[in-house]
C-alpha cells in the first residue's frame, strides 16, 4: 500500500533501494508487500471488508488506527487506478475521459466495466452503468440510445473517487434530519453528523499564485477543522473565464450567492470544493487518502486486490463468518477462504452490495428460491429502492476559452498546459473542468404553478432547504458527441456544458440477480421518470429554467445541442426522453431503517436484518439519497459507522 509514497521517499532521498522497500525515520524497515494478503491461502481477521471504495476504505483506515489493534482485511475485485489507467486518473484535467467520452457499449475504461440495465419502457432505451471497474454503460435499446453510469476500484465504489468529477459539498441540514427522522435515531441528524463531515477532510484554501485572483470564490471556514483529514478537498489550482459570468447569469435569473456548500445550505449559488490535494495538483482519493493512512497506521491491515467475493458465510446461528473468494494469478483462478471473527462489512456499492448478500442468502425469498440460494434472512427490500438523479444535459458554444481545445488534442494548447502542469501544478489539468458556479433552487412559481397537483404534493413531502434541481456548468465537453454533430472542431470554437440535475424525483429502481454467482452481471432497472408526470414535469421545468439561465450568461453564443430547433413541447418532450443521462449518484438498494419497514435492509447502525456480524456501509444503505453531490456523505456515513463499531454497536 505504500507503493507511490515509498516511491516518492526514495526518489526524495536519494536512497538506493529496491522499489518497495525502504527504512523510516525511526530505523524500522518498511517492505510494501506487507500491506497485502496472500491470494489463495485462507486466512483469519477480525473485520473483513468488502470493496475497496469510499466507505469501505474509510472504515479500514478508522479500526486500523484504533488501539485494540484489530486485524482487518480489504477485498478489491479491482486494481489500484495508478497502475491500470496511467495518469488518466491521477491528473484532475483528464477526469472528462473517464466520464464524459469513454466508448460507450465497450469494456469502457480501465476503471469501468458495463453493466447493461433492462430496457426502460418510458424512455425506451436499454441503460448501462459502470459499477466498480466495472462499468454502467448504456446500450443499444429500443432507441438505440446509449449512456452510462460509474463505479470503480479501490476508491471507485459509491460515487466512484478514483473516476468522478472530484465535486465535494455536503448537503442540507434537514435533510440530515429528515434522515434521522426516517430511521427513528437521532445519530443522523445533522448537529451529530456535521462532525463527521469535518472529521474526514483537510480544507486547502485557494491559492491566488495559481488560480486567477479575479475568480471571486467564496466560503464559510468555519464548515473545516484545522485537525481534519485525511482527504484534501480544495478548489484545485485552475478555474476557466467562464466561471464568473455563470455565476452573474445565475444571479440574474434569481439565484441568491452563498458562501460555499459545505455548511449545511444549498439553495442559492457558490463555488465546489473538490477532492484534489493543491501540493501536487492530483486527484486525492478514498485510496490515496484512507487507505494509504490505515495502512501505514497498523501493519495488520491487508489488501487483497483483484479478488472476487463469491458469497459470505454464516454458521448455524446466522452469524456472518467469513468470506468466499476467487482471485487470479498468472490466469489460473484461486479459490480460497477469508473468515472473521468479529464482522464483515459490505462496501460494494449500490448494485453489488445487494447482489452479494442475495448470492448470500439475503433477500427476496421468491428470487433466492428460483436459483437454488439457501435462505438465511427474507429482506424483500434487497435490491429495490433505488434512488438516482437524472440530468437534464445541454451543450452551448462559447465566446471564451473552456476546455475544448485541449480535449481535441489542439497542439497549440496541449502543450503549454501540460507544461505548465509538470512544472508548476498550475493550468487547466490542475482543476476538474467544473464547480466555479453551481446552483441549487426550488423550482421558482411560474414554473411551480403549471405542476399538476400530484407533483406539488410530492415535493411538498421534503424539508423547506432541501433543493429541487441543481446547475452545474462544466468547462469540458464529451468531443465524440461534439464531432458527431460538427464534424471538425476549428481552432477557435470553445464548448461547454450546463446541465440541470433533477433532486426530488418519485421514481424508483431496482436490482436483482440474474444467476447465484457474482460474476454474471446483476439485473439493473433505474425506472427513471417511470412514475409518469411528476418526475417529467420536473425535468421540463429544468429544461426551460436551463435556458433562461443560459439567455443570461455573456459568455454563451448559442445553444448547440439540443438547439434552438427543439423549442415545442413534443420536441423538448422527445429530446428528453431519448437524452435524459444521470449523475452516477445511485443510492438505496439496501436501504437503512427500522425493523417494522418491511422495504428496510440494514437497521440505523447499518446491521443487516435477520443475521448477525454483516453491516452494509455504503451509499446502497442510505434511506435517501441527500440533495446534490453526495461523495461527502459516504465518507461522514463510513465514519458514522466506524464510530458506532468502536463504541462497540
Amino acid at each position: 500500500m505504500f507503493l507511490f509514497s515509498l516511491a516518492i521517499a526514495l526518489a526524495a532521498s536519494g536512497a538506493e533501494a529496491a522499489l518497495g522497500a525502504t527504512v523510516n525515520a525511526r530505523g524500522v524497515l518498511e517492505i510494501l508487500g506487507n500491506s497485502f494478503g496472500r491470494p489463495g491461502f485462507n486466512a483469519t481477521y477480525d473485520y473483513i471488508i468488502v470493496g475497496g471504495g469510499n466507505a469501505g476504505n474509510t472504515i479500514a483506515a478508522r479500526l486500523a488506527q484504533d488501539p485494540a489493534n484489530y486485524s482487518i482485511a480489504v477485498v478489491e475485485a479491482g486494481s489500484f487506478y495508478e497502475i491500470s489507467d496511467g495518469n488518466r486518473t491521477q491528473v484532475p484535467g483528464y477526469n472528462w475521459i473517464n466520464t464524459l467520452d469513454f466508448p460507450i457499449g465497450q469494456v469502457s475504461t480501465q476503471t469501468s466495466i458495463a453493466l447493461n440495465t433492462v430496457p426502460q419502457a418510458v424512455s425506451a432505451v436499454s441503460f448501462v452503468l459502470l459499477e466498480d471497474m466495472k462499468v454502467l454503460h448504456l446500450v443499444a435499446g429500443e432507441s438505440d440510445i446509449l449512456t452510462s453510469y460509474t463505479h470503480g476500484f479501490l476508491t471507485i465504489r459509491n460515487n466512484s473517487s478514483a473516476a468522478n468529477y472530484m465535486g465535494y459539498h455536503r448537503p442540507t441540514v434537514d435533510s440530515l434530519n429528515k434522515w434521522a427522522r426516517d430511521v427513528r435515531d437521532e445519530f443522523w441528524t445533522w448537529d451529530n453528523v456535521y462532525p463527521a463531515y469535518k472529521k474526514s477532510v483537510t480544507f486547502q484554501p485557494p491559492d491566488y499564485t495559481k488560480i486567477d485572483p479575479s475568480q471571486n470564490i467564496s466560503y464559510d471556514p468555519s464548515a473545516f477543522d484545522d485537525n481534519g483529514g485525511p482527504l484534501h478537498i480544495s478548489y484545485g489550482n485552475y478555474f476557466g473565464p467562464s466561471g464568473e459570468p455563470m455565476k452573474e447569469a445565475m444571479g440574474r435569473a434569481g439565484l441568491s450567492p452563498i458562501a460555499g456548500l459545505n455548511s449545511g445550505k444549498l439553495i442559492g449559488y457558490s463555488t465546489m470544493t473538490a477532492a484534489v490535494d493543491i501540493r501536487t495538483a492530483t486527484r486525492d482519493s478514498s485510496e490515496t487518502s484512507f487507505l494509504q493512512t490505515g495502512a501505514q497506521a497498523s501493519k495488520n491491515l491487508k489488501i487483497y486486490p483483484n479478488t472476487l467475493v463469491k458469497r459470505i458465510t454464516f454458521d448455524g446461528e446466522k452469524r456472518a463468518t467469513g468470506v468466499d473468494v476467487k482471485a487470479n494469478l498468472a490466469n489460473v483462478d484461486l479459490d480460497f477462504r477469508l473468515s472473521a471473527s468479529k464482522e464483515v462489512i459490505v462496501s460494494a456499492g449500490v448494485w453489488h452490495s445487494p447482489q452479494i448478500l442475495m448470492v448470500s442468502g439475503i433477500g427476496p425469498s421468491g428470487t433466492l428460491s428460483q436459483y437454488g440460494i439457501d435462505l438465511v434472512s427474507d429482506l424483500p427490500g434487497v435490491g429495490q429502492n433505488a434512488w438516482d438523479q437524472p440530468l437534464v444535459p445541454f451543450l452551448f458554444l462559447a465566446n471564451v476559452s473552456t476546455n475544448t481545445q485541449f480535449q481535441a488534442g489542439n497542439p497549440a494548447v496541449v502543450e503549454p498546459a501540460i507544461s505548465d502542469y509538470l512544472n508548476s501544478q498550475s493550468g487547466v489539468l490542475s482543476g476538474v473542468g467544473t464547480g466555479l458556479a453551481v446552483g441549487f433552487e426550488k423550482f421558482p412559481s411560474q414554473y411551480r404553478r403549471r405542476f399538476r397537483n400530484s407533483t406539488n404534493r410530492w415535493l411538498s413531502t421534503f424539508p423547506s432547504d432541501w433543493p429541487e434541481v441543481e446547475y452545474v456548468a462544466l468547462e469540458n465537453a464529451p468531443i465524440s458527441q461534439l464531432q458527431s454533430l460538427l464534424g471538425n472542431i476549428s481552432p477557435d470554437q470553445n464548448f461547454l456544458n450546463l446541465n440541470a440535475v433533477l433532486l426530488s424525483t418519485q421514481s424508483r429502481g431496482n436490482v436483482t440477480i440474474t444467476s447465484a454467482d457474482t460474476l454474471d452481471q446483476p439485473q439493473i432497472s433505474p425506472n427513471w421518470l417511470a412514475n409518469g408526470d411528476v418526475d417529467f414535469e420536473q425535468a421540463l421545468a429544468a429544461f426551460m429554467r436551463v435556458r433562461e439561465i443560459a439567455s443570461n450568461c455573456s459568455v454563451i453564443i448559442t445553444e448547440a445541442f439540443p438547439g434552438p430547433t427543439v423549442n415545442t413541447t413534443e420536441a423538448i418532450t422527445a429530446f428528453l426522453r431519448e437524452n435524459m443521462n444521470h449523475l452516477f449518484h445511485g443510492t438505496g438498494t439496501c436501504k437503512m431503517g427500522t425493523s417494522r419497514d418491511r422495504t428496510a435492509v440494514v437497521d440505523s447502525r447499518a446491521r443487516v436484518f435477520g443475521v448477525t456480524g454483516l453491516r452494509v456501509v455504503d451509499a446502497s444503505a442510505f434511506p435517501l439519497t441527500p440533495p446534490g453531490h453526495p461523495m461527502s456523505s459516504v465518507y461522514m456515513f463510513a465514519e458514522k459507522i466506524a464510530e458506532s463499531i468502536l463504541q462497540g454497536d
